[in-house]
């Protein structure tokens, strides 16, 4: 009897000696539970992190891209208008010629000399914003249809559809208040000023042109 009381002591001892060991050397229940959440969290932190890091490249690319688009359409703008000859025609219901150039906040239609090289001569060129979307279209001259061309749309060409805004305004040579439009028939602006996007308005000043003889009758 005492023999077995000893084996059963004894047993129990062991027991308790190995759960012991295990606390030693392993983890409590607890202490796995709040190892997996702090791993969680820092997964969940990093995760964050890079989706930030990839969503910032990609509005960085985003913002290059469209700046350098816009810069292209700024040049190309600044060349034109630079270029700008002031052609005189004869239009309907008017009974002397008038300058084509017409400018509006969001148009303008003007003649350039700044045409293909393998053409030369000159070319009308309009640039119209309308509903968020800029659109073009131009037109070779001497032209016989040319306020014909002028309003139909099916000659309109999308140029981009990601500005949000895109406005002109006019100054007179001799004269220090922007205006909305442009209405002389017989003169040109001394400058046009554009809005373009989040971009600083920028000034193009147009080269004073001596009128020559009437160029084409329509």
């Amino acid at each position: 009897m005492k023999k077995s009381y000893r084996a059963e002591k004894m047993r129990i001892s062991n027991f308790k000696f190995q759960i012991s060991n295990f606390r030693r050397d392993g983890f409590t229940l607890i202490e796995v539970i709040i190892s997996i959440t702090i791993l969680s969290l820092i997964t969940v932190i990093i995760g964050s992190a890079f989706r930030l890091g990839i969503q910032a490249w990609e509005k960085g690319e985003k913002e290059t891209g469209e700046a350098q688009q816009l810069r292209v359409l700024s040049s190309l703008l600044s060349q034109q208008l630079k270029s700008l000859y002031p052609y005189r025609i004869k239009i309907e219901d008017k009974d002397e010629d008038v300058v084509a150039f017409k400018g509006e906040p969001d148009s303008i239609t003007f003649v350039t000399t700044l045409t293909d090289s393998s053409y030369g001569g000159l070319k009308w060129v309009q640039y119209i914003f309308r509903e968020g979307v800029l659109l073009y279209k131009e037109g070779l001259l001497p032209d016989k249809k040319f306020e014909e061309h002028i309003k139909d749309k099916n000659k309109e060409e999308i140029v981009d559809t990601n500005i949000d805004n895109f406005q002109f305004s006019y100054l007179a040579p001799d004269d220090d208040e922007w205006a909305d439009s442009w209405d002389d028939e017989e003169d040109v602006p001394g400058s046009v000023r554009i809005n373009l996007s989040h971009f600083q308005p920028f000034v193009i000043k147009i080269q004073a042109v001596e009128y020559g003889e009437k160029d084409e009758d329509i």
